[in-house]
């Protein structure tokens, strides 16, 4: 019986240890290094292609490399993948070499196959020769076409979007020799951005154009741009009387057979270009507004939105071309105050702001033309202030139907007070059409209610004057004159 035991122990040894040995064996001769490499170049890249090693144990398959910024770096794929992506190879005109191994599930590592890539142009170079610079008033219009951007017309990209952002760098000289930077970025496929706050001059431009690994082209060739000045449409003039003190007479007037928006309370259409965005002190008319609970409002029961019921048409008595605009809501109420709880003081004045409450103007139109004709008239901006270009999303959305009897508000935040305060900016895509009137067509609120409407407080034109007030003044002058002695 001992012998037995004894015989049956040793063939179970010689056993185990032949297995191991097998295992080993395996081990040693299987995990090979990927083989087959083949290449398609891509933009400033490219994805290599590879029969991987044939066992249990491998992990993931490597590629190292030097990038074109001289850094060692390496991407990785999954035993289920045939290809690895590679980037950050930026000139297009060289070739470099790629190292691919396999790493088991213990870290260790294959000796590597190398294979020589040349990339494709590299995305950052198409940028570089596709980018433009234009004037408009009072800075730059940049504008360029990225092959490797997203076709989304905002900027919510997410992490797992194959879009590259790019990064422009504009250096822009002026005639006394002083040289400032912009830096300017994007995701989309069809980017523009403006640079503003240049004062008129020519600059000497020149930019490059980067990639989100720090790949960068080489500086663009000087050119230069003559930039106009930009002016703001006047809209009343300041004079000192010696009887009534500090007056204004104002260029801007309303057009009342196509003003239709029937204000109310203390609303007045013509405080949108009163030069007052709205005071906590006093009692203001410094807003324009409606509201059909008020007798002497006739829309019903509720404001026909967006139609030609609601416009203030304005002649401004000049002509101009406009590439921007700011709008302000109304800042301060006389009552209490919905969001925060706020009561008005003895005097009837609250010290909280009024900015995204329920019944304050949320969207609005601007229209243009040269003539009151209604065939004339011209879409120039449809402006909603809850994600109008330069701010993005500004109040919280939330629906609460017991809240203070509004079924949709938008809670503030800190930053949409100061948008509110700053005043809300659009920018054009590009300067419009001659434009003498202008109608501004009241579209929303924030609780989007029929109901009433305590909107705009002030309106603000930005671009080129053609024709000055006083000089459209002298023309029309001179025509009657004409017609008179007709």
């Amino acid at each position: 019986m001992e012998r037995k035991t004894k015989y049956w122990a040793l063939t179970l040894g010689c056993l185990l240890m032949a297995l191991s040995f097998t295992n080993c064996s395996d081990d040693e001769t299987t995990l090979t290094a990927p083989m087959n490499l083949t290449y398609e170049p891509t933009m400033g890249g490219a994805i290599i292609k590879f029969t991987p090693p044939s066992n249990n144990d491998l992990l993931y398959v490597k590629a190292s490399y030097t990038n074109s910024l001289g850094k060692d770096v390496f991407r990785t794929t999954s035993i289920y993948d045939n290809k690895i992506e590679i980037d950050g190879l930026a000139d297009e005109t060289k070739t470099y070499p790629i190292r691919i191994s396999a790493v088991d599930k213990w870290g260790g590592e294959t000796s590597a196959t190398v294979i020589n890539v040349q990339p494709g142009r590299s995305f950052i170079n198409v940028i570089k020769d596709n980018l433009k610079i234009s004037p408009i008033c009072g800075g730059l219009a940049v504008t360029w076409e990225n092959p490797a951007g997203a076709d989304a017309q905002v900027e919510d990209i997410t992490e797992k979007s194959v879009a590259k952002v790019v990064y422009v760098v504009v250096d822009y000289t002026d005639a006394e020799g002083v040289t400032r930077t912009r830096y300017l970025s994007s995701k989309q496929k069809n980017a523009k951005a403006n640079i503003r706050n240049m004062f008129a001059g020519n600059y000497k431009v020149t930019y490059r154009v980067e990639d989100a690994s720090g790949n960068k082209t080489a500086q663009s060739n000087p050119s230069n741009v003559d930039v106009p000045a930009e002016q703001e449409s006047l809209k009343y003039i300041e004079y000192n009387d010696p009887v009534h003190g500090n007056l204004k007479e104002f260029v801007w007037t309303l057009v009342p057979r196509l003003t239709t928006l029937q204000p109310a309370w203390e609303y007045k259409n013509e405080a949108i270009f009163d030069g007052i965005i709205d005071s906590n002190t006093s009692n203001t008319e410094n807003y324009c507004g409606t509201d059909c609970d008020n007798s002497s409002v006739t829309y019903g029961s509720s404001i026909p939105w967006d139609t030609d019921q609601v416009d203030i048409v304005i002649d401004m008595h000049q002509v101009v071309s406009i590439s921007r605009l700011k709008a302000w809501q109304r800042a301060y109420t006389y009552d209490s105050q919905p969001y925060s709880g706020a009561t008005g003081q003895t005097s009837g004045i609250s010290d909280d702001y009024f900015y995204y409450q329920p019944q304050n103007l949320k969207r609005f139109k601007l229209f243009g033309s040269m003539t009151l004709d209604e065939d004339g008239w011209f879409l120039i901006k449809d402006c909603d202030i809850s994600s109008n270009s330069t701010a993005g999303t500004l109040p919280i959305y939330w629906t609460n139907p017991s809240y203070f009897g509004h079924e949709n508000v938008y809670m503030p935040t800190n930053e949409s007070y100061q948008y509110a305060i700053d005043g809300h900016e659009w920018e054009l895509e590009a300067m419009t059409d001659s434009v003498r009137y202008i109608r501004v067509r009241m579209v929303e609120n924030w609780d989007l209610s029929k109901r009433n409407l305590a909107g705009m407080s002030e309106l603000n034109l930005y671009g080129s004057i053609l024709v000055s007030h006083e000089e459209l003044a002298a023309r029309e002058a001179q025509a009657s004159n004409v017609r008179r002695r007709k």
